[in-house]
């Protein structure tokens, strides 16, 4: 009985993986059409959309917009949402479900309300339509993110360590920096990965905030199929895609998020 419903969770799963990989068997085939508007199965082979999109400036803008927001989001994030899983997993003190619950707030709020909340809020301080503006909003939305992975490695690291290098003479300083980071280091990379992605793919929020000069790469690809629905979105999704999984390998290669998934 055990190994039936076992069988038939394989195959649930097998089912949900490949309806979430069908996108991806769509979008990239159809990058190499040499069709002149978006469509699948593609007709012939061509390389030009991609050196469409390599030589369309408006991209280069946008993508130069997107990356600083999400490394700037992320680092900030991380130094706000590590401080506040040590504030939540180690400590015990009034309020701290509900210092978890704001943390987790901005998964909660409709991102059309949070949108238009954060316009007021921005407009009021003189940042909308501002990069740092913009900069502001994906550090609200990223820190949850943090929360939950740093705070997940870090219930999971046994405080034994952290005590017997104070047993042996390290400072608290010290014992952070050589003992609990180190721990931390597989939480810290998986939670800065998932918050520039969910930085680097947000589209609501920013359809709210961005302007003239701020603009980013999935806006300006949602205004370029207004007017042009050619195989050039296609061709930037599959290159997008290539460099996050080529990313993600290196950093599993090298830091090992395998340990982080199995918590």
């Amino acid at each position: 009985m055990k190994s039936g419903n076992q069988r038939l969770l394989n195959i649930y799963i097998g089912i949900v993986l490949v309806f979430l990989a069908l996108p991806i068997a769509v979008v990239i085939p159809a990058a190499f059409s040499a069709d002149a508007s978006l469509s699948f199965p593609p007709k012939g082979f061509s390389l030009k959309w991609f050196a469409n999109a390599w030589n369309t400036q408006g991209f280069w803008d946008a993508l130069q917009v997107s990356l600083s927001v999400a490394i700037l989001a992320s680092l900030i994030s991380l130094v706000i949402g590590t401080l506040g899983s040590f504030a939540i997993v180690r400590h015990r003190f009034p309020g701290r479900t509900l210092l978890e619950l704001l943390f987790m707030t901005p998964l909660v709020f409709p991102a059309i309300v949070f949108a238009v909340a954060l316009v007021t809020v921005l407009g009021s301080m003189g940042l909308l339509r501002n990069f740092w503006g913009l900069v502001f909003a994906h550090v609200i939305i990223t820190v949850p993110y943090i929360v939950r992975t740093v705070g997940a490695t870090l219930a999971e690291i046994d405080r034994s360590f952290e005590e017997a290098a104070s047993t042996l003479g390290a400072n608290r300083s010290k014992t952070f920096f050589r003992v609990t980071l180190p721990l931390l280091r597989p939480g810290l990379v998986a939670g800065a990965v998932f918050s520039a992605i969910m930085s680097f793919d947000e589209f609501t929020v920013s359809l709210f905030l961005v302007g003239p000069g701020v603009m980013t790469l999935p806006l300006e690809i949602y205004y370029y199929t207004e007017f042009q629905m050619d195989p050039t979105v296609a061709a930037i999704s599959t290159m997008l895609i290539g460099f996050t999984a080529v990313s993600v390998v290196l950093i599993e290669r090298f830091v090992g998020l395998r340990k982080q998934f199995r918590h």
